[in-house]
């Protein structure tokens, strides 16, 4: 599942950024070897959600986040999994864009038919 506002910005607002940053080579190949794996299982290329699924246990038991959540004293169950979705997000960077013409013109992608 894709990462969403709220939960990136809870995420960086204990730290997850950091964490992320000062060990990003580790995390994207983490998540590129759960793509390999996934790929070679799913016949039409997995998805982000096929991934997530190989990376989180590679995530849960990961030193570097269990140290960190242990300082941190975060206990949640949630943090693993919003965490693999945060390298999934930063790994591989799903964008939606907006063409400029409707930009200009005034429409956002709000609307029906857009």
């Amino acid at each position: 599942m894709a990462i969403t506002e709220l939960v990136r910005l809870r995420l960086e607002d204990k730290g997850f950024a950091t964490l992320f940053t000062d060990h990003h080579v580790e995390w994207e190949l983490l998540a590129e070897s759960a793509r390999v794996l996934m790929a070679q299982e799913v016949e039409v290329g997995p998805t982000i959600d096929d991934i997530k699924k190989a990376l989180v246990p590679l995530v849960e038991i990961n030193p570097h986040l269990r140290e960190f959540l242990a300082e941190k004293k975060l206990t949640q169950k949630y943090w693993p999994s919003d965490f693999t979705d945060y390298i999934l997000h930063k790994t591989y960077q799903p964008k939606l864009t907006i063409k400029a013409a409707q930009v200009q013109g005034g429409h956002h992608g709000g609307e029906a038919g857009h």
